[in-house]
């Protein structure tokens, strides 16, 4: 088609062209969010939360007299854990001062138990870390494990 001097094409972009152009682009945005997402895994893996890199398990526990639960945390993680509560089926148990547990050492508590729990029966037991981690285990009323 010609409109005054200029001559049109209605012919679009090369099939070949289009195809490279394509990849480029797809490359480009995989680039990007490759990018994106190693600096937001790094931000939270290396200088991130401290409760990423705390890690507690339980060694043993000791509850066979209902008025007080005995039992032994390990620390497994690459930071010193410092408790600052324990809650037992919802109710918070008094654990005095906030018990600091070094890399891989472990600390025994002993915590009074108060209120009325059914033998036999499981409960969660929930560790609360000063840094705001929180550790989760299940303990049964009158058994020891």
């Amino acid at each position: 088609m010609k409109i005054g001097r200029f001559k049109f094409s209605k012919r679009a972009v090369s099939p070949v062209i289009a195809t490279l152009l394509m990849i480029a682009i797809a490359v480009a945005a995989s680039i990007i969010v490759y990018v994106w997402s190693i600096g937001l895994l790094g931000g939270l893996m290396g200088s991130g939360g401290s409760q990423t890199k705390e890690q507690l398990i339980m060694e043993a526990y000791n509850w066979a007299t209902p008025a007080t639960l005995v039992f032994t945390l390990r620390n497994v993680g690459s930071a010193p854990v410092t408790v600052a509560s324990v809650y037992l089926g919802g109710n918070a148990l008094t654990t005095g001062a906030s018990t600091a547990i070094a890399i891989g050492s472990s600390q025994q508590f002993s915590l009074s138990v108060s209120g009325s729990y059914t033998p036999g029966a499981a409960y969660t037991l929930k560790v609360v870390s000063t840094t705001g981690g929180v550790f989760a285990f299940s303990v049964i009323d009158g058994s020891s494990g």
